[in-house]
């Protein structure tokens, strides 16, 4: 099974992370609810702080945790634009002048957004999600579909408005009710992931871009995709033709339990590799990079994503 695959010390994991934030002098609330949105949001005793969130994965986990101390620009917000793609319009860069926290994914994902803050004299705070996942350049940018990451993240985002001027010592019992509140809503994550465990205990996947590998090798499924075609999605590059025969195989071989694929991204090659894992009976499940418009926060999209993927499982 993969290091990072559910196992009580992945739940353990949380409450370490919940220790980590109480050290960090804020109050846990007791909160029985497993929604944030029952978790006090107009308490908060001070002014909110100005919070810029290059994609809208991350800016929802902000407002999660700070709820009424912070508002959120989430500068990529649905299934709209391509994030690999975007360029910052001036009101984009402007955002960061007036922001007192920065939140990027990095790991080349978000580099437009790293330029705007080059240019800003006195800047924001920054919290860059690859530095604070330990990722490397030519890792997987897409790193909050994993369990770990989300779980870093959590407490540097907490830590890092704990820390912010204008909230301050007044605002640590209320962020830390967020917090709680957070860390409880997490349980349906957690039970979605050892549902897919359970479901794909020595299942194989592969995938036209490598969106959710993180989470569905979390889970335990071995990722198959051939590694020339892998090397060239993370390069953003074209696979070549030896590379697309390599996966037209894999999918007739019998050898690949699910396919998936990001419906906001999909071009040819990816409409291609869909059509073969249809004529060879392959179960194709769409994850998305963004959290979706009509998507209830970031904690029910992906528990509706790890539920679909359990699901063609079951086919």
């Amino acid at each position: 099974m993969h290091p990072s695959a559910p196992t009580p010390n992945h739940r353990r994991g949380w409450a370490l992370l919940a220790f980590g934030v109480t050290a960090l002098g804020l109050t846990l609330g007791a909160c029985s609810s497993t929604d944030t949105a029952d978790a006090p949001r107009g308490d908060c005793p001070v002014e909110p702080v100005s919070v810029v969130a290059t994609v809208n994965q991350w800016g929802q986990i902000v407002e999660q945790l700070g709820g009424d101390c912070v508002t959120v620009d989430s500068i990529i917000s649905g299934s709209a634009a391509d994030p690999h793609d975007y360029e910052p319009t001036p009101a984009d860069s402007a955002a960061f002048e007036d922001a007192d926290l920065a939140v990027l994914n990095g790991l080349g994902y978000d580099s437009w957004a790293q330029r705007a803050l080059d240019q800003v004299g006195d800047g924001p705070a920054v919290i860059v999600a690859g530095d604070v996942a330990g990722r490397t350049t030519g890792d997987n940018p897409h790193i909050w579909y994993s369990p770990e990451a989300v779980r870093a993240m959590t407490e540097a985002i907490t830590g890092e408005l704990a820390q912010l001027t204008p909230l301050g010592p007044d605002a640590g019992g209320y962020l830390g009710e967020r917090f709680d509140a957070w860390m409880e809503s997490l349980q349906s994550y957690d039970d979605a992931i050892d549902g897919l465990a359970k479901a794909g205990d020595g299942a194989t996947f592969a995938s036209t871009e490598p969106v959710a590998d993180d989470l569905l090798e979390a889970a335990g499924l071995s990722n198959v995709t051939p590694p020339g075609y892998r090397s060239a999605a993370l390069n953003e590059t074209e696979p070549s033709p030896s590379d697309l025969a390599a996966f037209d195989d894999l999918l007739a071989s019998g050898k690949v339990d699910l396919l998936v694929v990001n419906p906001q991204s999909e071009g040819p090659v990816a409409d291609q590799l869909r059509r073969s894992a249809d004529g060879d009976q392959v179960p194709v499940v769409e994850v998305t990079e963004a959290v979706p418009d009509d998507a209830d926060g970031f904690v029910a999209w992906q528990v509706a994503q790890l539920n679909s993927l359990t699901a063609a499982l079951g086919q």
